[in-house]
C-alpha cells in the first residue's frame, strides 16, 4: 500500500467516525458483547483440565501405536511360520507320494506279480524257504 492509498484509508476512516458522532443512531444495528469477568473466571482451569486431557490421549495414542507394532510383529512371524508350514507340508507330500509310488502295487496273497521290481522287497510265499 502505498502513501496515497493510505491517506485515502485514514480519510475513509475520518468520515464514518464523524458520520458516527453525528447520528449516534447508526450504532443501534450493532450489538456488542463485552464478556463479563465471571464468564473468564473459570478460564484457567479449563485450560489446565484440557491440557491434562491432551496428555492423557497423547498416552493413549502412545499405547494404542504400541500395541500396533507388536501386532504387526506378531504377523511378520505368522506369515514366515506360515512359508515354512507350507514347505513343511510339501516335503511331506511328495514324501508320501515317494512312498506310494515306490510299491509295486501287486497282491498280498502270495501270487507273484508279473514285474520285477528289483527294489529288494520281501516277497511272500507260501512255501517256507530252505537254506542253501
Amino acid at each position: 500500500m502505498d502513501r496515497l492509498e493510505a491517506l485515502v484509508a485514514i480519510a475513509h476512516l475520518r468520515l464514518r467516525l464523524v458520520m458516527i458522532e453525528r447520528n449516534p443512531q447508526l450504532l443501534e444495528g450493532t450489538t456488542m458483547q463485552i464478556k463479563r469477568p465471571i464468564e473468564l473466571a473459570g478460564l484457567k482451569s479449563r485450560l489446565q483440565r484440557a491440557k491434562q486431557t491432551e496428555a492423557a490421549i497423547a498416552a493413549t495414542g502412545a499405547g494404542f501405536d504400541a500395541t500396533l507394532d507388536a501386532i504387526d510383529e506378531s504377523h511378520a512371524a505368522a506369515k514366515a511360520h506360515l512359508g515354512e508350514l507350507e514347505h513343511y507340508g510339501r516335503e511331506l507330500r511328495d514324501t508320501v507320494a515317494g512312498m506310494v509310488g515306490s510299491s509295486n502295487g501287486g497282491p498280498n496273497d502270495g501270487a507273484s506279480s508279473s514285474t520285477a521290481s528289483g527294489d529288494g522287497g520281501q516277497v511272500i510265499t507260501s512255501e517256507p524257504e530252505t537254506g542253501a
